[in-house]
């Protein structure tokens, strides 16, 4: 154990960039994996104020991007979009040319492919470093109780020397046994349009029973009992509880349309059909266009009560029904689709 635990004093100086809802719960569970072996992390992010909080378990903090790369030898990053993590990587490939100690960039993030080739082939022209692909399955809740899926690709001597940092934030790993990192981030979006198909899936069938009129709490309990996985559980709640509008540690309208634009383009790019993924698109940009961007994209059902309004009421009454529009919704009048949202 003594020997293991000087390999690591000597060797691995992890640096973590990114503490967004995802990242934050990620290097806590790293960092507290750490503390138990009186080790530490250094950790930086554009907003302070987030950093500060890994402090408090025992983090050092990097005054700038640059003092990281200096002392890490090991950097993970778990950013937002494609155009964070090409604004982040510009800087750290230029920094990683300066230094003379040789680094394994762990890129966490839900990006396009081609992105993924394009670092990895910029840092290739300086071999003492190495970029692995290493996408996550899992909403912040599961990133806080360390239940992650994580999928590897890259150079597999660099994934095996991980493992162990990888199992501190996962109860499962995919290795790809690939060194294309462009697979990962493909696996990815097939593994997000299972869910994004979820998604639409609930809205209609969930819209259906409204206008049915059937009782929503039935519905509710016919999912939990039939198909009792999170995904389907958790988002069914949500929308039938459309009043609660839920924002915190959910999926918003604006990262569910990067994720569900990637689809496209890569089903566009390889010749495959995507038509579920061409309605959730549609339902999302309607929500954006109404200035809902933030929202939870389970708010897409409401996509569907907008361009199909419920018919005047039966003899049933429906006061008992727990489903009501936003306010916001319900003073929507435009009647067409606003224009085509550009995905990053």
């Amino acid at each position: 154990m003594k020997a293991q635990l000087f390999h690591l004093k000597q060797q691995d100086r992890i640096g973590w960039i990114g503490l967004g809802a995802m990242g934050y719960n990620m290097a806590s569970n790293l960092q507290r994996y750490l503390s138990s072996r009186s080790l530490t992390m250094t950790v930086w992010n554009r907003t302070a104020e987030k950093s500060k909080k890994m402090q408090t378990h025992g983090a050092h903090i990097a005054k700038s991007i640059e003092d990281l790369v200096a002392q890490s030898n090991i950097i993970f990053t778990s950013l937002s979009d494609d155009a964070a993590v090409e604004e982040v990587y510009e800087v750290l490939i230029d920094l990683a040319g300066q230094v003379d100690h040789s680094i394994i960039f762990v890129e966490t993030s839900t990006i396009y492919p081609v992105l993924a080739t394009k670092l990895k082939e910029r840092l290739a022209v300086m071999p003492q470093h190495t970029y692995l692909q290493c996408p996550v399955f899992g909403r912040p809740p599961v990133a806080k109780a360390a239940k992650l899926i994580w999928v590897t690709s890259g150079d597999e001597k660099a994934i095996k020397k991980l493992c162990l940092y990888f199992t501190t934030m996962s109860k499962s790993i995919i290795h790809l046994k690939t060194t294309d990192v462009a697979r990962a981030c493909s696996f990815k979006l097939v593994g997000n349009f299972f869910v994004v198909g979820t998604m639409e899936l609930l809205a209609e069938g969930l819209s259906l029973a409204e206008k049915a009129e059937v009782d929503q709490e039935s519905v509710l309990k016919f999912i939990e009992a039939f198909f009792p996985a999170p995904t389907w559980t958790e988002n069914s709640k949500k929308m039938i509880q459309g009043k609660l509008n839920p924002k915190d540690l959910g999926f918003s309208v604006d990262l569910g349309l990067k994720d569900v634009g990637h689809m496209r383009q890569l089903a566009q790019e390889t010749g495959a059909s995507l038509p579920t993924a061409d309605l959730a698109y549609d339902h999302l940009v309607a929500l954006k266009g109404q200035g809902k961007g933030d929202r939870d994209w389970s708010t897409m059902i409401n996509s569907l009560r907008i361009s199909t309004p419920t018919p005047a009421p039966s003899r049933r009454q429906s006061e008992d029904s727990s489903i009501e529009p936003d306010e916001d919704d319900l003073d929507d009048k435009s009647g067409g689709r606003p224009p085509a949202y550009e995905a990053n």
